[in-house]
């Protein structure tokens, strides 16, 4: 009978460790100075790269895809994307002085969002399943996540 229930209470501690391991990586999540310029977040960082990688992966598949107003008016979307992901980036890399500074840092963001959803708006309206929609969801997701890190560590600098 002592071997049933070990595996039980084995079992139990391992899950009662993963729990506290999972709180402990949650809570070490902080902003880091950045050799006195400022703060940076490593992980908002990383989370801003993903969402500037997949953008230019999206933009990649815009050539065969054709010529359509609705195609151009998404190409442009991702270039102007692209440009303020970089802008973003390069403050964040530079070094955060306020929480001003994340709250601009997240504005951004929110305009990108914006344009990944009137890309796949301009085709929803026309009546056309947008050939970027998988794409665009990953990058909202993306978006959510960095205005999260962003919100967050305009709170603790």
């Amino acid at each position: 009978m002592a071997n049933k229930q070990q595996p039980s209470f084995t079992l139990a501690f391992v899950a009662a460790a993963l729990i506290l391991l999972a709180g402990q990586v949650t809570a070490s999540r902080e902003i880091v100075e950045v050799k006195g310029r400022g703060v940076t977040d490593p992980i908002l960082e990383a989370k801003l790269i993903d969402m500037l990688e997949e953008t230019e992966r999206t933009k990649d598949k815009v050539p065969v895809l054709g010529n359509s107003e609705m195609v151009k008016y998404c190409d442009n979307a991702y270039g102007m994307s692209i440009g303020n992901l970089k802008k973003a980036l390069g403050m964040l890399q530079r070094g955060i002085k306020s929480p001003q500074g994340f709250k601009e840092l997240e504005a951004i963001v929110s305009v990108v969002m914006k344009a990944y959803e009137e890309c796949d708006h301009v085709f929803a309206a026309n009546t056309k399943p947008s050939p970027f929609g998988i794409s665009n969801t990953k990058l909202k997701s993306l978006g959510t996540k960095c205005k999260q890190y962003a919100e967050e560590d305009a709170k603790q600098n």
